[in-house]
């Protein structure tokens, strides 16, 4: 006789949840309230991060592997420092992503919106003293930025035999005039405390840095964008285990018309997990399985639209509005206001 299933239930009233999971509950109120568009909150990612994440802890070497069916996806460290891990380069990734998008331009300015952005999402205040997260996402952006991708394919786009590798350096170059400057207690316009600032100290304080993306990512990013709505990813960011979900679920109901056959635990492990012991894979599944129902619970709190099933051997996805409808593109796709799917990935043409 099967064993019956347990259910990790989050009791909100009882005051026995996180508090990252409370404030995707309080961000949800705000999410039905009002669509994306409207609220101004309409951000991007790219899908190559989408389909197979980065680390979420430092793993301390110059490569790191994930893999997502035929789909492999390699980080090489171009910077000294390592992989990027963590909330942060997935913050910046969506921030520079939604501004490639806005602006048409592979040139991204790494001046006030981004430190105001940081500020809103990690919802910290001019004059806290966060010169400690201001270096933490210093480091993160050189290893972002310094990254070299390959991505694997072991068949075509149209899903003919083959074997397709294509290795793409996320940036061309980044230029970071004074690291200084890349202080998130710096005032910004709008600030209370920038009334009283002097104005020679503002103007120091402004940043001369950028990014220039690679044209190949850049293309990437304009042509395919998956979008989100960054008041969930701001929602979900005390795990981004929880971000990943969330951005994968968006991509994949926006194609999604049918019930699927059960995404094993063992797949997206290789997808999403990390620091398991592979030596006993099924111990391993199920530590797996145990963190990403906890982390898919919180994701289900701000996308409440998304239909699932649980199996002892996966997950099934139904099909479910995506989070965020992507734009009607005037020409082009046949398959209308659909993404395209995961046969066609990124680079991959």
């Amino acid at each position: 006789m099967a064993a019956k299933k347990q259910e990790t239930i989050i009791d909100y009233r009882a005051g026995h949840v996180p508090e990252w999971v409370r404030r995707a509950i309080d961000e949800q109120f705000a999410i039905e309230a009002e669509d994306a568009r409207q609220a101004g909150t309409l951000g991007y990612m790219t899908r190559a991060l989408v389909l197979a994440t980065m680390p979420y802890k430092d793993p301390k070497a110059d490569v790191f592997t994930r893999v997502n069916g035929d789909f492999k996806l390699r980080i090489l460290a171009g910077y000294e420092g390592g992989i990027p891990y963590g909330i942060y380069p997935r913050l910046l990734m969506s921030w520079v992503a939604t501004e490639a998008v806005r602006n048409q331009s592979p040139v991204i300015e790494l001046g006030d919106s981004l430190r105001q952005f940081l500020r809103d999402v990690l919802e910290l205040r001019a004059g806290g003293g966060e010169r400690g997260t201001s270096t933490r996402v210093a480091e993160q952006m050189k290893r972002l930025f310094g990254s070299l991708i390959t991505a694997q394919m072991t068949h075509g786009a149209a899903g003919d035999p083959g074997f397709v590798l294509r290795n793409v350096l996320i940036a061309d170059g980044l230029h970071l005039e004074n690291e200084e400057a890349f202080d998130l207690d710096t005032p910004v316009d709008g600030d209370e405390r920038a009334i009283w600032v002097p104005q020679h100290e503002r103007d120091a304080g402004k940043w001369k840095s950028s990014v220039r993306l690679s044209a190949p990512f850049f293309s990437e990013l304009i042509e395919h964008p998956i979008p989100i709505d960054l008041r969930a990813y701001k929602a979900l960011r005390g795990s981004p285990l929880a971000m990943d979900i969330y951005s994968w679920l968006t991509y994949r109901m926006s194609y999604t018309d049918r019930p699927t056959r059960p995404i094993r635990w063992e797949s997206l492990m290789g997808q999403f997990g990390s620091s398991f012991n592979t030596d006993n894979i099924d111990q391993a599944s199920r530590d797996f399985k145990k963190g990403f129902l906890k982390a898919l619970k919180a994701v289900q709190i701000v996308y409440q639209l998304a239909r699932l099933q649980v199996e002892d051997n996966g997950l099934v996805l139904l099909p479910s509005p995506p989070h965020v409808a992507p734009v009607r593109k005037k020409q082009g796709s046949r398959r209308g206001d659909r993404a395209v799917g995961p046969t066609s990935l990124f680079w991959i043409s």
